[in-house]
């Protein structure tokens, strides 16, 4: 028991260590005593284990001031890398991501919403394989993969319990691609690996209590409490799209009445319109929206009212220090974030309105790529 516990200590030194050089690079070796307080002997000891490991590096620079000189200390970027798979309902987004968070390669195609399971995950694994053969990126380096994508899912079973946009239904997600691609797979909600981008190189890279809400083709969220992912007991946590607005209202694919998604999302915003004009896109709307036709602006005035809403209650329930928005609603329409900025100051509660950041991401569309890439990244790499 003795042995097993100095192992078990050896290893999370060595983890502490590569962490503090990864997020203070470049740092000297007695800058890391000071901060671990470690021995130079301990330290000078795990950082040549991590140079013979490959993933720290001498670099050219030294201390300044006065007294003797410090070689200091950076992380290899090329030392492993992950992937990271984004699966919506019209696209397919990949990406390689390697050490320290740097997108490499990445590259989107079009998905049909009406194709089949065993289409996308044929596409998924010739679009991976496609992307490591023309970057050369040895398949010994990739330790694992990540997907994000819309719906309930089992991330500790891999399985997708039911994704309303993808049309699926108890699919063992992870196992499939695991099998098809060679690589250990994990698979989560979109937001939740989105958020967790935005935590270690986005918005929230600061913030021990976050949200990060997307608006798009649903309306979701995810939630950072005391540093980590709030999932609630069945990963669901964050599902605001099937909170009750209006009981007497739209009616929702989940089978409920009045739910926020059926006032919010795109479908939704399109449902309306073509109550009043023939559309056959959002950005339809969206451009008669700018041309300053009454119906367009009358049902996103709406969409925004909602949304400040969504917000509102978010804040009441969790009150974190940031809440992110962003989704392809924003990216498309940032007409829309001043409405939301306005029926903010009006619907949110005076106490919290001067603690909280309302930001917007900057993300975009690699977001959900490089926190799924940067998850599998957290979850699949020990270190001997």
């Amino acid at each position: 028991m003795e042995k097993q516990d100095q192992l078990l200590m050896k290893k999370q030194n060595k983890n502490l260590v590569l962490e503090i050089i990864k997020q203070q690079s470049p740092i000297s070796r007695m800058e890391i005593a000071k901060v671990t307080g470690m021995s130079p002997t301990t330290i000078t000891r795990i950082v040549n284990e991590l140079h013979l490991q490959g993933f720290v590096r001498e670099t050219e620079l030294v201390t300044s001031g006065v007294g003797r000189k410090a070689v200091l200390l950076d992380v290899c970027g090329d030392v492993l890398y992950t992937i990271g798979v984004e699966l919506d309902k019209s696209i397919i987004k990949i990406g390689i991501v390697n050490y320290i968070g740097e997108i490499v390669s990445c590259k989107s195609i079009s998905r049909d919403p009406l194709e089949k399971y065993e289409e996308t995950l044929g596409k998924v694994t010739n679009l991976m394989k496609e992307l490591i053969g023309s970057h050369n990126v040895p398949n010994e380096k990739i330790i694992g993969v990540g997907v994000g994508l819309p719906g309930l899912i089992d991330y500790q079973r891999g399985i997708v319990t039911v994704s309303d946009q993808l049309k699926w239904k108890n699919v063992r997600l992870a196992a499939d691609l695991q099998e098809l691609t060679g690589f250990e797979v994990k698979i989560d909600n979109e937001l939740k690996m989105k958020i967790v981008a935005e935590n270690i190189s986005g918005k929230a890279r600061e913030s021990k209590n976050a949200v990060l809400v997307g608006i798009g083709s649903g309306i979701g969220s995810a939630i950072i409490l005391n540093g980590e992912i709030y999932r609630g007991e069945s990963n669901n946590a964050g599902e605001i799209g099937h909170t009750v607005l209006d009981p007497t209202g739209n009616v929702c694919n989940c089978g409920k009445i009045g739910c926020l998604a059926t006032y919010i999302s795109e479908g939704a915003i399109l449902s309306d319109s073509r109550k009043v004009k023939d559309i056959t896109s959002i950005e339809e709307v969206f451009n008669a929206y700018r041309s300053g036709e009454s119906w367009a602006i009358n049902i996103l005035e709406r969409t925004s009212t909602y949304i400040a809403l969504a917000i509102s209650n978010i804040l009441c329930l969790y009150n974190p220090e940031v809440i992110i928005i962003s989704g392809s609603t924003i990216q498309n329409f940032p007409e829309i974030k001043e409405a939301i900025e306005k029926k903010c100051d009006l619907y949110i509660w005076e106490p919290i309105k001067e603690k909280v950041k309302i930001v917007y991401s900057d993300l975009r569309e690699r977001g959900v790529v490089l926190g799924a890439a940067l998850q599998a990244q957290n979850t699949l790499l020990e270190l001997e």
